[in-house]
C-alpha cells in the first residue's frame, strides 16, 4: 500500500540516526518482515501530515488575505506559483530516479549518489530561480515582486536541499521523520507569516518565511540524519550525466502529467463563460488537493518496490497485488465521499457562490478515484526502468483531454470539463497498467477484486438517494461501502494487519 515507517513513532532515536546507511542496513529495511507495515503506516503517516500541513495553511489563509487586501494576496499568490513552479521543474524527476538509484548501490556509492543529487539541485534550482526573477522583471512586476521572488527562491533551494537530505530517510522506510521535516518546514512559514500580521507588517518580508522554513527543514534533516551521515554538494557533470538521463522521461512525464487537467482550464476559458470555467476551477481545486494522497501513499511504498525488482521479482508481484487492492479500496472511498458530499464540500470551499460546482465535482471523483489506480502504474513502470512508457502514457493522455475537452466544453461548461477529465485520468490508469503488464508478463495482477469493489461503491452511492442532510448521507455512504466492502472480503487484510493488529507481513 503505502507507508512506512511504523519506527516513524519510535525509531528516529539520535543514535539510531548517527550511523551513515550501510548497504546492509538499507536491505535489512527494505526486505525485513515487517517491511511492508512499515511501508502502509509510514504512508498513513504521511498523509496525516500532509493533511496537517494542508489545515495549518487553511487556517492562516483568510487572515494573510484580510491583511494583504485582494491586490497584494494576488501579487503574493503570483510569486509563490512561479518559485513553485520553478522547485517543481527543476525536481526534473530526480527525487524518484534518485532513490531507485539508491537502494542498489554499496554504502560507499550511496554517499556520492546523494552528493551528486545534492549538487545537481544546488545548480538547477538557483539557475530556476533566475529565470523566475528574469521573468518578474520582463512581466513588469514592481520591484517588492522582484526582490519577493528572489527571496521565496532562497527558501526553495533550502527547501530542495532539506528534500535531497531526507532521501536516505524515505528509503530506510523511515517516514516518521521525512513527515516531520516537510511539517516543522510548513509549521515555520506558517508561524512566520502570523507573527509578521500581528507586527503589521508589509508584503515584502512575507517572502522571507519561505528562507525560514527551508532553513529548518534542512537542520531537521541534519539534525535526523546524524553528523556520520553529512555530506558535501558533488560537482561533476560525467557523474550526473546518468541520473539526468534516467530522470529526464520522468520528469517529462510528470509535467504532462500536470498539464493535461490545467489544459482544460485554459480551454474553458476559451470556449466557455467565466462563470463555467470558474465553477470548474472551484472544483478542480478540491481535486488538485486529493491527488496529493496517492503521490504520499506510493511515494512510501516505493523503495520497497525498486528493491524487489532486482532482489526478488516474486516480492514485487506480491506487493503490486496487495497495492493494488489497497490503492482501488481508498481510491474508491475518496471518490464516494467526494460524489456523495460534493455540495457541503463546495459550500466549505467556496460558499453559497459555488454551488454550481458540485456536479462538476462529482464527476470528477471519477478521476480521483482513478488516479490512484494511475499512481500504482506510475510507481510500477518506474520501479521497473519503463519510464519511457511512462512518456508515453501521459502524452496519449494529454492529447485525449485535449480532443474531448475541445468537444464537451462547448455543450456542458463545467461538466464537459469535468468529464473530459474524468476520461482522461481513467485512460491514464488502464493505459500504464496494461503497458505494464505487457512490458513485464510475470507481474500481471489478478482483478478478481474490482468488481467487488465496484459493487461496494453502488451500494455506497446509493446514499445519495436517501432524504436529509448532504453530510448524514456522506458517513452513510462511507460505512456502507465500507461494510459491504469487508462482507465481500475485499479488504487486504495486511492493510488490517499493519493498521490494526500491527503484525508483520507475511510475504512482505
Amino acid at each position: 500500500m503505502t507507508a512506512r515507517d511504523e519506527p516513524a513513532v519510535e525509531p528516529d532515536a539520535p543514535d539510531a540516526a548517527a550511523e551513515p546507511p550501510t548497504r546492509q542496513s538499507v536491505d535489512e529495511a527494505l526486505t525485513a518482515p515487517d517491511a511492508g507495515n512499515r511501508a502502509i503506516r509510514g504512508g498513513v503517516i504521511r498523509v496525516v501530515g500532509f493533511g496537517a500541513g494542508l489545515f495549518l495553511t487553511a487556517l492562516v489563509t483568510p487572515f494573510l488575505l484580510r491583511h494583504l487586501g485582494v491586490d497584494a494576496f494576488g501579487q503574493y499568490t503570483a510569486v509563490v506559483a512561479i518559485v513553485t513552479i520553478v522547485q517543481g521543474l527543476t525536481d526534473a524527476g530526480l527525487t524518484i530516479v534518485g532513490q531507485r538509484a539508491y537502494v542498489h548501490a554499496d554504502a560507499e556509492r550511496r554517499r556520492t549518489l546523494l552528493a551528486d543529487l545534492l549538487g545537481i539541485r544546488l545548480v538547477l534550482t538557483p539557475i530556476g530561480i533566475l529565470l523566475g526573477v528574469g521573468f518578474a522583471v520582463l512581466a513588469g512586476y514592481p520591484n517588492a515582486l522582484v526582490t519577493g521572488t528572489l527571496l521565496a527562491g532562497v527558501g526553495v533551494v533550502l527547501g530542495v536541499t532539506a528534500a535531497a537530505l531526507a532521501m536516505p530517510l524515505s528509503v530506510e522506510l523511515r517516514l516518521g521523520a521525512v513527515t516531520a521535516i516537510d511539517f516543522v518546514r510548513q509549521l515555520t512559514l506558517v508561524i512566520g507569516i502570523a507573527v509578521l500580521i500581528v507586527a503589521g507588517a508589509g508584503l515584502l518580508p512575507f517572502f522571507g518565511t519561505y528562507i525560514a522554513g527551508g532553513a529548518v527543514a534542512v537542520a531537521a534533516a541534519l539534525a535526523f540524519l546524524g553528523t556520520s551521515a553529512w555530506v558535501v554538494p558533488r560537482f561533476s557533470w560525467r557523474e550526473w550525466r546518468p541520473l539526468l538521463k534516467e530522470s529526464v522521461p520522468v520528469a517529462l512525464s510528470l509535467v504532462v502529467n500536470t498539464t493535461y487537467v490545467r489544459a482544460l482550464i485554459v480551454l474553458c476559458s476559451l470556449l466557455a463563460t467565466e462563470h463555467e470555467t470558474g465553477l470548474f476551477a472551484a472544483s478542480y481545486r478540491i481535486s488538485e488537493i486529493l491527488l496529493g494522497v496517492p503521490m504520499m501513499m506510493f511515494g512510501a511504498a516505493f523503495p520497497i518496490l525498486a528493491h524487489a525488482h532486482v532482489a526478488d521479482r516474486d516480492r514485487l508481484a506480491y506487493a503490486l497485488q496487495r497495492m493494488g487492492e489497497a490503492s482501488l479500496l481508498v481510491g474508491l472511498l475518496v471518490g464516494l465521499l467526494l460524489a456523495v458530499g460534493a455540495v457541503p464540500a463546495m459550500a466549505v470551499l467556496g460558499g453559497s457562490e459555488f454551488s454550481g460546482a458540485a456536479d462538476a465535482l462529482r464527476i470528477q471523483s471519477v478521476a480521483i478515484a482513478g488516479a490512484f489506480m494511475t499512481g500504482l502504474g506510475t510507481a510500477a513502470l518506474i520501479s521497473v526502468h519503463r519510464q519511457r512508457e511512462l512518456l508515453l502514457v501521459n502524452l496519449i493522455a494529454l492529447l485525449t483531454v485535449i480532443v474531448l475537452g475541445t468537444t464537451l466544453i462547448p455543450l456542458w461548461g463545467a461538466n464537459g470539463a469535468a468529464l473530459a477529465a474524468s476520461i482522461g485520468e481513467l485512460l491514464l490508469a488502464v493505459t500504464s497498467l496494461t503497458l505494464l503488464i505487457r512490458s513485464q508478463p510475470d507481474l500481471r495482477p489478478d482483478f478478481h477484486y474490482v468488481p467487488k469493489l465496484l459493487l461496494a461503491a453502488g451500494a455506497g452511492a446509493a446514499c445519495l438517494l436517501l432524504p436529509g442532510s448532504d453530510v448524514i448521507a456522506t458517513v452513510a455512504a462511507a460505512l456502507v461501502y465500507g461494510a459491504v466492502a469487508w462482507l465481500l472480503r475485499a479488504v487486504p487484510m495486511e492493510l488490517v494487519d499493519a493498521l490494526v493488529r500491527r503484525r508483520p507481513l507475511a510475504d512482505a
